[in-house]
């Protein structure tokens, strides 16, 4: 008895059938891979935004929640360019009972000058502080608090992201 044990390579078909198949698993591998760098550029982008506003917030409501009182003639309300002038007792020059405190945003960066220091940026610019809104709210007594809204988008080139963040923050210092 004879056996016809013919050894066979891969044909034609199977070789199409392989091609097709490695080239259905790169296109879907490639587009998942560009999905998770597109993910991570927009969590990137919020995480940023999410710290800046937070930085800027409690950088204020540090500075409110030990004031005296807020300096109405430099201080611009319910704007979304608003900028505040606080009184306060921390850093008074030699002499003096009180110093001030402001805060402003120009071209989207918030900026801080202590009485008789340099003007310091208190966000990055990597993102554009798009409203720094303050509103005066007067409690019984006559305390004075704040209402501060802050919202930071992503610089213009990096994935969308906006976060807008608000907090309320009491005077003590006229307690």
């Amino acid at each position: 008895m004879i056996h016809n044990t013919r050894q066979r390579g891969i044909g034609l078909i199977e070789m199409v059938v392989y091609v097709a198949l490695l080239g259905i698993l790169s296109v879907f591998t490639a587009n998942s891979l560009i999905q998770i760098a597109s993910a991570y550029q927009r969590v990137r982008a919020e995480r940023e935004a999410l710290a800046n506003a937070r930085g800027v917030l409690e950088a204020i409501t540090a500075s409110a929640r030990g004031a005296l009182a807020v300096y109405p003639s430099t201080s611009r309300f319910s704007s979304d360019a608003g900028q505040i002038s606080l009184i306060t007792r921390l850093g008074a020059l030699p002499g003096h009972e009180t110093a001030y405190v402001d805060f402003w945003s120009d071209n989207g960066i918030v900026f801080m000058r202590a009485e008789g220091g340099a003007d310091g940026a208190v966000s990055a610019a990597s993102v554009r502080i798009t409203k720094l809104r303050f509103e005066r709210m007067v409690h019984g007594h006559g305390r004075e608090a704040l209402k501060i809204t802050v919202q930071a988008d992503s610089a213009p080139g990096r994935a969308p992201a906006s976060v807008t963040l608000s907090a309320a923050a009491a005077l003590r210092g006229n307690y």
